[in-house]
């Protein structure tokens, strides 16, 4: 399996990196192929999405490059922190710029919405400083991300996971990044 990993945190030191080295290793040793892609460490950077007419968007070469790696990848794993109840903007912004109608999903004449990266998984995995009972107000994530985003697209959510608590200094993070053999 080709797996892409999409990370978002700007820390080198964020418990984001850790994730994303554990999951890497962790696919590796299953035999798996996988790329990181840092979105704050990339030389692939894209500017917030800009565009006067619809037709001039995901022109770009960057956008053609990521695009093709997310076409050549089985399943993607995208991992960030909980910033202001979701995904940091860069992450959104990853969205916005690369799952682009007529490469991620078209309408039909009829207006009816169709995903085109059909057969792919993703993977979501978060962290969050605030503790587990939060989940239940972030809930609106989970949903977004399999309805709106990579649901919309036609990829099949296989997890989301949430660590919480990452700021608590009694987290046993050790303890998280086991957890992760159980995504692989």
């Amino acid at each position: 399996m080709k797996k892409l990993i999409i990370s978002a945190n700007p820390s080198t030191k964020g418990f984001t990196h850790a994730i994303v080295n554990k999951m890497k290793e962790l696919s590796e040793k299953n035999g798996d192929s996988v790329e990181v892609l840092d979105l704050y460490q990339t030389e692939l950077r894209q500017d917030f999405l800009r565009y006067e007419e619809k037709r001039e968007m995901a022109k770009d070469e960057v956008t053609k490059k990521i695009q093709s790696k997310i076409t050549e990848a089985d399943e993607l794993v995208f991992v960030f922190p909980i910033w202001w109840g979701d995904a940091p903007a860069i992450m959104k912004n990853f969205i916005d710029c690369n799952f682009s109608a007529g490469y991620a999903f078209k309408y039909t004449p009829e207006g009816k919405s169709v995903g085109l990266l059909t057969g792919k998984s993703a993977r979501i995995i978060a962290t969050s400083g605030s503790p587990s009972y939060f989940y239940k107000v972030f809930l609106h994530i989970q949903f977004g991300w399999n309805m709106n985003r990579i649901g919309f697209c036609g990829i099949k959510q296989k997890s989301f996971t949430v660590f919480w608590g990452i700021d608590n200094k009694g987290t046993d993070r050790g303890k998280y990044l086991e957890a992760l053999k159980d995504l692989v």
